[in-house]
């Protein structure tokens, strides 16, 4: 029942924008290891990634959502690692005819992760799910971004991640994220690779 009103939730922000202006729309998919030094594109945990921006709220004011869904598990230690992510955000956008852009600004929100995964506390896998306040600062224009996310894990620990996207072809996108820690104490750090479309509307 959570996962069917987070999904129409995600939707509904979703139709709102497709009447706003301007708005940024990300869809791929996410090659996850929760270990960099064991990163191996045959064990890693692949999730779908969605991420609606709707720009112009209240001035430069928005909402928006940021989603990973875990659909298979190749590692041994981790079965899924899902988070949402509902946040205002102030971004100042410009763009041209020709179709380029620029957007950057902070966000701030809240995040609801949920993991199972072998834990030392209990005898085999263990599913938690929690809940923690994050803030970012973004730049990205139609061929780079970056961004950079403060953050808490379970144990109330600072945790920071940092992703770099490349675009190419005009909409398609490649996006490496690192963290030095993990969102649980059982997870060192994480990286992450993602492949796929995003669209930016004037």
């Amino acid at each position: 029942m959570k996962k069917l009103t987070i999904i129409l939730l995600v939707l509904l922000i979703a139709c709102l924008q497709l009447n706003a202006k301007p708005m940024r729309l990300k869809f791929g998919i996410t090659d996850y290891s929760s270990q960099l030094q064991n990163f191996d594109f045959s064990s890693g945990i692949y999730r779908i990634h969605g991420r609606f921006d709707l720009l112009s709220l209240s001035s430069r004011l928005g909402v928006g959502t940021n989603l990973n869904i875990t659909y298979k598990s190749d590692n041994d230690e981790v079965d899924l690692y899902n988070y949402y992510d509902f946040y205002l955000h102030n971004f100042t956008s410009s763009s041209t005819i020709e179709g380029t852009y620029m957007m950057y600004g902070i966000t701030a929100g809240m995040r609801t992760t949920r993991l199972r995964y072998v834990t030392d506390g209990y005898h085999g896998k263990a599913t938690y799910t929690f809940s923690r306040f994050f803030c970012s600062a973004l730049v990205t224009r139609n061929y780079w971004g970056m961004e950079l996310t403060a953050s808490l894990n379970e144990n109330n620990k600072l945790k920071f991640d940092i992703s770099t996207k490349y675009q190419f072809q005009g909409k398609y996108y490649l996006e490496l994220a690192y963290s030095m820690r993990g969102p649980v104490k059982e997870l060192k750090d994480e990286v992450s690779v993602t492949f796929g479309l995003e669209l930016f509307k004037p």
